[in-house]
């Protein structure tokens, strides 16, 4: 998953760390999926299905999975990702691309996935 690749960069948190988390993505009997990760250190475990189906194209689901790890990491102590420490970066498609937007100016600062090789891309 793009995603998982993109939680080593930007991290803003007071020694949460992300390293350790073990992703799972099911598939259930209805065809639904299923993302979640089995907790570690001070994070704990989810597993969420809402309404996403394995017909998904791949930026609705890049944008899901950067949504739903963005929102299970929030209610954490000064855990922000990702981020400089003022606002979160944003996943959007733009044209064909799904890409981390900054939400201050709508630049586009990488594609998810690529998050760690374009850091230097936002001043933030």
């Amino acid at each position: 998953m793009a995603t998982v690749r993109d939680l080593r960069c930007l991290p803003y948190s007071r020694g949460v760390g992300c390293d350790r988390l073990m992703w799972e993505l099911s598939i259930g009997r209805t065809y639904a999926v299923i993302i979640g990760w089995h907790g570690a250190a001070a994070i704990s475990g989810f597993g969420l299905c809402q309404g996403l189906s394995m017909n998904t194209s791949f930026a609705e689901a890049a944008i899901w999975v950067a949504d739903t790890a963005q929102a299970e990491l929030a209610p954490y102590d000064f855990v922000q990702w990702p981020s400089r420490g003022r606002h979160l970066l944003r996943p959007r498609q733009v044209d064909d691309a799904v890409v981390w937007i900054d939400p201050h100016d709508d630049r586009v600062v990488s594609l998810i996935g690529e998050l760690c090789s374009h850091v230097s891309v936002w001043a933030g």
